[in-house]
């Protein structure tokens, strides 16, 4: 995309290359000043192999599309032994040696991998409060925490996207600090950079939302997440042999990366030509037609049927709205643990908004939230918070707990703080991105968890008696997605929590459970409509209320459905 430019400091990107990936750092150069609205400023740090007619060449490049660059060789005081005892390209961790390679007069600048390619704006990078550390990054699902020795509720970070406040590390010596861990024991880093990053800053820093580093494991196979976004700010082409020039097989951003490619390649840069799938003797001639032929009725079929479920998902979110301007117009939960929170918009994220307002949603937990609002909880994490119907409710229930919301997309995000300030608790709740094990590890509150499936990979560890035996679990299961989850997590807990079963009652049958005086008129069929969750079969949740009781607290009302 190409943003309207602002007449104000420029913004400074730093790549840290050698020349064999000139032409694929340009790329994302190119990309990086058709997405941003300031000015950009370049940095590019090598070790001498980028010559002066290369610099020459890139600059021209560089210029010609509104925008400067500055070479910088790295010094000779550099620890370029450690190529000796790594796969790694010494290059990796000249980012680590930023303040001391750059000049003094530069402080905020975002470092890229030369394998990224920018979609959005990056203001936020540039304003976002760094903290005591100088360092933000995107967090990352790693078993390198354990393997680095590091405390269990540290994060893993991926180093291709940073935003680093070189004044701080020059203040501190942290480049020196972890040059020095460099050849202390060079062995120990199985991905250089990224383990002397997270060793030196153990979690101490400051965390980005996904969306500005989107890497492999959104895209690669049956467990990837879903995007964070539909327009994601930076696409991180991580992952040896899935990078766009290195395979034929699809990836929903290859087109951009190659259509930027076009422009550096008429440049004059060397670029390979973009990869095909090769044909085998078997995928010619009368046969291979008949089964290509087949294979694009095939892929017409899936077009046609995701087309439906798309104007599925539109028809049911319009009589969504419509019933919720009928039974529910003053947008404020009615009955139920949470009656009284207040929606600013009609909007919820993956589920529907009557039954939440009308105080019916997920009406089988209402006992159990009655009976937990006995109990004193000094935190309560909602992880999967969609627009923040569980996390602002509690918030409002527990007035002294602290309430940390995780949800993955950027969307919902934005609710959930909108919907805290509209409810005044936006000082006791924190919105976070992406839930990690160790956030939960070792916590004394109450975790509410619902992510589609995705409890499988954040609760199910063999360390799970240590690390969740001091808190009470809400877990909604998805035995749909993940076979077996349910009985899975409940023998995890037995040994330390005692866990309850509870079962969702499907969507015909809730006019049974729950008659409400507003719907009194209406056919049970029409009911069943207004009160439906929608779910895609049937489900259970799992209450594990931990060993370790909790002091109770006085007597709260109960607003039951």
């Amino acid at each position: 995309m190409d943003c309207p430019r602002t007449p104000s400091e420029s913004f400074r990107f730093v790549y840290t290359i050698n020349r064999d990936f000139i032409s694929y750092a340009l790329v994302s150069m190119l990309s990086v000043i058709r997405s941003q609205t300031r000015r950009c400023e370049f940095h590019i740090v090598h070790d001498g192999d980028i010559h002066d007619a290369d610099q020459s060449h890139i600059g021209n490049l560089i210029q010609a599309n509104g925008a400067v660059v500055a070479f910088h060789r790295v010094g000779e005081s550099f620890p370029r032994q450690f190529a000796q005892h790594s796969d790694w390209d010494v290059s990796v961790l000249y980012r680590l040696a930023l303040p001391q390679i750059l000049p003094a007069e530069i402080g905020r600048v975002v470092y890229l991998d030369g394998d990224t390619l920018v979609r959005g704006p990056l203001d936020e990078l540039f304003n976002q409060d760094l903290g005591d550390s100088g360092l933000a990054a995107v967090p990352e699902a790693h078993p390198a925490v354990e393997r680095l020795g590091l405390p269990p509720e540290s994060a893993y970070l991926n180093s291709g996207v940073l935003a680093i406040d070189l004044a701080v590390w020059r203040s501190k010596r942290t480049s020196q600090a972890m040059l020095d861990k460099v050849m202390q024991d060079p062995d120990r880093w199985v991905y250089p950079d990224q383990d002397i990053l997270a060793v030196q800053f153990a979690g101490g820093w400051t965390r980005l939302a996904p969306e500005y580093n989107v890497t492999h494991r959104f895209f690669s196979g049956p467990d990837a997440l879903p995007l964070p976004t539909p327009d994601p700010h930076v696409i991180h082409f991580s992952g040896q042999g899935s990078k766009p020039w290195q395979t034929w097989r699809p990836h929903p951003f290859a087109d951009e990366f190659w259509q930027l490619a076009e422009a550096v390649r008429d440049a004059g840069f060397d670029l390979p030509k973009r990869p095909q799938k090769k044909r085998r003797w078997y995928q010619r001639g009368p046969v291979a037609a008949y089964r290509n032929r087949r294979r694009r009725i095939r892929q017409q079929r899936r077009d046609k049927a995701a087309a439906e479920r798309q104007m599925r998902r539109a028809m049911l979110q319009a009589r969504d709205r419509e019933m919720v301007l009928q039974f529910a117009g003053e947008m404020t939960v009615r009955r139920g643990p949470f009656a009284g929170l207040r929606y600013p918009e009609a909007y919820s994220h993956g589920s529907t908004l009557a039954a939440k307002l009308l105080g019916t949603y997920e009406a089988e937990l209402q006992p159990v939230l009655n009976r937990l609002l006995a109990k004193d909880y000094p935190v309560i994490i909602d992880v999967g918070g969609a627009e923040g119907y569980y996390a602002i409710g509690c918030a409002m229930r527990w007035p002294d707990a602290r309430v940390l919301a995780y949800e993955l997309q950027r969307e919902a995000r934005a609710a959930i703080a909108e919907m805290a300030a509209a409810n005044g608790v936006e000082d006791r709740l924190v919105v976070q991105a992406e839930c990690m094990f160790g956030d939960l590890y070792g916590r004394r509150g109450l975790v509410i968890c619902d992510i589609e499936g995705g409890e499988a990979e954040l609760l199910v560890d063999e360390r799970a008696a240590e690390a969740f035996a001091d808190s009470d679990f809400l877990i909604e299961t998805h035995d749909l997605f993940r076979p077996g989850i349910c009985e899975r997590l409940h023998e995890q807990f037995a040994a330390t929590h005692d866990v309850t079963v509870i079962d969702a009652i499907l969507d015909d049958e809730r006019p049974r459970h729950w008659s409400l005086p507003e719907l009194a008129n209406l056919s049970i069929p029409r009911q069943a409509q207004v009160l439906g969750e929608r779910r895609a079969g049937p489900m259970q949740w799992l209450l594990c209320e931990s060993k370790h009781p909790f002091p109770h607290r006085p007597t709260t009302a109960k607003h039951a459905a």
